[in-house]
């Protein structure tokens, strides 16, 4: 039987500095139970006209209705300034002289505190009635008071919500559960590092499948939820900012260094930031989101052509440098309404990794000493002290999953001839190449096995391993190809 799909929408994919032209703020949904119900992580302002605004007809879009959960990493205002509006259309208009409703909550919202008061509040101030019932649900940390439930206070279409504190290790577990015969998915929580409190959350399958999707709010260092992350099939990291070499965008002025500082003094993370987490968990996908305004997605409309391949390869740089800390070649950055397939851990011979004691790693994991930090230097990030490993400065050792003596490894990517390809690739979402040298993206293979996957969009084709962003001679199975397009002025991003 083949097993239920599970995938993740990203509905906004902007930093706080959004929404932007090409992207909204943070918000995604999950279709974790195969059944098209959908939960929900973050809902920035403007969610509600994402659902609107979605590419597709029919089955192939997403809709606000399926909505039954909604999960928020911290209190932030591109974080939740949307949660009001997506409660007003899902919850309806109630009946004319009906009196209060009896029945159990439509949706149910989990979240840091502060949140029960947050939504309780607005609700009231705008003297917004609403239908069906909701609930709002806490996660507590040792320090955090209570809010109240009395009816004295809750909004007339609230129900009493659980206070729910995490354990001594950090973590909340077990915070709820779904599904049905075929699977269930369970939600865990744990606490990482920004600036203001903020939580990570990780949706685990039932055995089988064992699929595990782990969704982290703002940070720049998550390491203290890595316990619950180990082997995720699928992570979503941050990525506010990054360092743009020469030969991507001449015009950029910053250097790593200053990157850097400023955005761990920020809260937030860089690409290869991302990347050394994802080794550190050996997660099998992983895609960036929380892209920051300088970063644009690539044109949606007639005016921006001129900047499409810049933007394009600023993108593809940001996941270039994420590869390099990670080593598995599979970083996509996020833009807005990407749908990317969660896969099973095992049973796929092209996604599954050597193990080397993964699961023994696991179960010896402590909480690390005191003095366990992210280190960042020269743009190369790492985990010093986690499970007793030290990556080092470019992150090597620990893992060695998905890499193989005859360079097939995860990342590379077989490019099949000149036309423009389907995109049936696993792991980081399918991607469609629709240069002269674009072609069909199959299940992350290279013919010639000549590195990490990584491609070349600027010159018009040319696929290499080592992100060669000039003409290329790119040999996949539908035969060669060379670039012999002009590349356009580009256009600086770094204001």
């Amino acid at each position: 039987m083949a097993p239920l799909p599970m995938s993740v929408t990203f509905l906004g994919t902007s930093s706080g500095g959004g929404p932007s032209e090409s992207r909204n703020c943070s918000s995604l949904v999950a279709d974790v139970l195969g059944d098209g119900s959908l939960w929900m992580v973050d809902c920035a302002e403007g969610t509600l006209r994402q659902f609107a605004l979605q590419p597709g007809y029919g089955a192939d879009r997403i809709k606000v209705s399926k909505l039954s959960k909604m999960f928020i990493t911290h209190m932030h205002a591109d974080h939740v300034m949307g949660i009001i509006t997506v409660l007003r259309s899902l919850l309806g208009i109630p009946k004319p002289d009906a009196g209060p409703s009896q029945k159990p909550p439509r949706v149910e919202i989990y979240g840091p505190a502060g949140l029960r008061t947050f939504v309780r509040s607005i609700l009231k101030m705008t003297m917004t009635s609403v239908g069906d019932r909701y609930v709002v649900h806490e996660l507590l940390g040792p320090d955090d008071a209570v809010t109240p439930c009395s009816q004295e206070v809750v909004h007339s279409s609230e129900c009493e919500g659980r206070d729910i504190r995490c354990g001594e290790d950090g973590f909340w577990r077990d915070v709820v559960s779904g599904g049905a015969s075929k699977t269930t998915v369970t939600v865990d929580a744990g606490f990482i590092l920004h600036r203001d409190p903020c939580i990570g959350y990780v949706f685990r399958e039932s055995a089988p499948l064992s699929r595990k999707i782990v969704v982290l709010g703002d940070t720049y260092d998550p390491s203290a939820i890595a316990p619950l992350c180990l082997s995720a099939s699928l992570l979503v990291h941050e990525s506010t900012d990054a360092y743009m070499p020469p030969n991507v965008d001449p015009e950029a002025k910053r250097t790593v260094e200053t990157i850097n500082a400023k955005v761990v003094e920020r809260g937030h993370s860089t690409p290869t930031m991302a990347g050394a987490f994802a080794k550190l968990i050996e997660a099998r996908q992983l895609v960036m989101n929380h892209i920051g305004c300088r970063f644009p997605a690539p044109q949606l409309s007639h005016r921006q052509r001129n900047t499409k391949a810049l933007r394009e390869g600023v993108l593809k740089e940001m996941e270039r440098q994420a590869n390099e800390a990670w080593g598995l070649g599979r970083a996509q950055s996020a833009v807005d309404y990407l749908k990317v397939n969660v896969y099973a851990l095992r049973g796929d011979p092209e996604l599954e990794p050597e193990q080397d004691g993964a699961e023994e790693a696991a179960a010896s994991w402590r909480p690390p000493p005191t003095d366990h930090h992210l280190v960042v230097h020269n743009n190369r990030a790492s985990y010093r002290g986690h499970r007793g490993m030290d990556h080092g400065d470019r992150g090597a050792g620990g893992s060695r999953g998905y890499r193989r003596d005859d360079g097939r490894g995860a990342g590379g990517m077989d490019h099949r001839g000149r036309g423009r390809g389907d995109g049936r690739g696993y792991g980081a979402g399918s991607m469609d190449h629709r240069g002269r040298g674009g072609g069909d993206s199959r299940g992350y293979r290279r013919g010639d096995g000549r590195g990490a996957g990584s491609t070349d969009h600027r010159g018009g084709g040319g696929f290499r391993g080592d992100m060669d962003y000039g003409s290329g001679d790119g040999r996949g199975a539908g035969g060669d190809f060379a670039s012999d397009r002009t590349e356009p002025k580009r256009k600086r991003l770094d204001p």
